[in-house]
């Protein structure tokens, strides 16, 4: 009978040892990746939630902040969302105490959008938009010639997992998509005028996130009319 050298013996048991080794480690890989995977998602949608929440609260602020200038006498056409950080509504001159964001006004303080809940794009006030049956205008408020429409905080350009956290919390099923015009970008500067007109079904909708041409938007009727 032939016997098995010592030394060859021994190189077979530390080949064994050796793909041991290596199975344990694609395992503890494997497994830890798949770790990372699950804690990376739970944290994505807790951070949609936390998102979801603070443009949610923002936009509500927002409107307690211009009731509390219609409050003082402070008529809608005066009142303006001037402030030191987003250009465009210094046109619409007013004093400090019909201005949204100063002290003496509505008390504001100008927020950047959550991070990375949309492109990056700043919250926008508009006069150039109406939502049918929210305030006196009927389907086709956008041409009719007449200025009844909203005044609008937007928020565009939205990561469609927190726009569908927002619509969760709004009590919309589904996020709605726009067969109208989406939110006009014109800045308001204390004049009401035709512009466009969000039409989503199920509507009308006080507040709401939709989506229009690939993209996800929010928006909040600060005053409806």
């Amino acid at each position: 009978m032939q016997k098995t050298k010592p030394g060859t013996e021994s190189g077979n048991v530390f080949v064994f040892i050796l793909l041991g080794i290596v199975l344990f480690a694609a395992l503890s890989f494997t497994v830890a990746r798949g770790m990372r995977s699950g804690t990376t998602h739970a944290m994505t949608s807790q951070k949609a939630a936390l998102a979801a929440a603070d443009i949610l609260d923002y936009a509500q602020r927002t409107e307690r902040a211009l009731d509390r200038l219609r409050r003082k006498g402070i008529s809608e056409n005066d009142i303006s969302f001037e402030q030191t950080i987003d250009a465009g509504y210094d046109a619409h001159a007013q004093p400090d105490a019909n201005k949204i964001f100063y002290l003496e006004g509505g008390g504001l303080v100008w927020k950047n959008p959550p991070s990375d809940a949309n492109d990056g794009s700043a919250w926008l006030f508009t006069g150039r938009t109406c939502i049918a049956d929210i305030g006196t205008g009927a389907t086709g408020c956008d041409s009719d010639t007449t200025a009844n429409e909203e005044l609008l905080a937007v928020l565009p350009n939205i990561d469609p997992t927190v726009c569908a956290e927002i619509d969760q919390r709004l009590g919309i099923s589904t996020i709605p998509a726009d067969s109208g015009g989406g939110a006009s970008g014109v800045k308001y500067i204390g004049v009401f005028a035709d512009g466009t007109e969000i039409i989503l079904p199920g509507g009308p909708f006080n507040a709401a996130c939709f989506s229009r041409g690939g993209l996800y938007h929010f928006y909040s009727v600060l005053l409806a009319r």
